[in-house]
């Protein structure tokens, strides 16, 4: 009696060609990434890069602190200076002081980090900052925080980011574009110390 051995057919066609698709999907998506739709998101869509990064240089040991008051509408801004603690940023101590002083905004709204490319200073803020605010609240939180940031020189501007995306308005006050720091209204409302 003879015996016939049975010849096993493979079945790795399907597998091997499974996986060139998944490589070439891949490759897809990759030149998608790089050279397609997502190099054209617009600008107030993109993610900013980590803010939180500790400033490398921070050549300020002391700072104006700014303090709101009003007399009727009228907004006062009083300044003292103020040593900053150690390890931390000058410009945000003194930013988020402010904010805490102004007792406008929550007290979980900070600013958590900040970078400064060509004049711009891109703060990076807690989402609760991100909120409408009545007239008056506005010109105080504008106004107070631009004249804090104006004592650093390399700031020109300033533009704030909450959880990667901009933070497009104060109520009413448009913010989608950097605002500058200094100007006449800003330093005619300031104080000396």
């Amino acid at each position: 009696m003879a015996t016939k051995k049975k010849q096993k057919k493979s079945n790795n066609g399907p597998i091997v060609g499974l996986m060139v698709v998944a490589v070439l999907g891949l490759g897809a998506l990759a030149a998608y990434v790089k050279y397609g739709g997502a190099s054209k998101v617009p600008p107030e869509m993109q993610r900013v890069p980590n803010l939180q990064q500790p400033s490398s240089k921070n050549e300020h040991s002391t700072v104006d602190l700014v303090t709101p008051s009003r007399n009727g509408t009228e907004l006062k801004l009083d300044k003292h200076q103020s040593d900053v603690p150690a390890g931390e940023d000058a410009r945000l101590f003194a930013l988020n002081h402010y904010l805490r002083q102004s007792k406008i905004m929550p007290a979980d709204a900070k600013a958590i980090g900040i970078q400064v490319k060509d004049g711009v200073a891109l703060i990076d803020v807690t989402p609760s900052f991100n909120q409408t605010f009545g007239s008056l609240d506005e010109e105080a939180l504008l106004k107070g925080m631009t004249t804090t940031l104006a004592q650093f020189k390399e700031i020109q501007k300033v533009q704030f980011f909450s959880e990667g995306k901009v933070v497009s308005s104060l109520g009413n006050v448009d913010l989608s574009e950097p605002i500058p720091v200094r100007s006449d209204s800003v330093a005619s409302n300031s104080s000396q110390p």
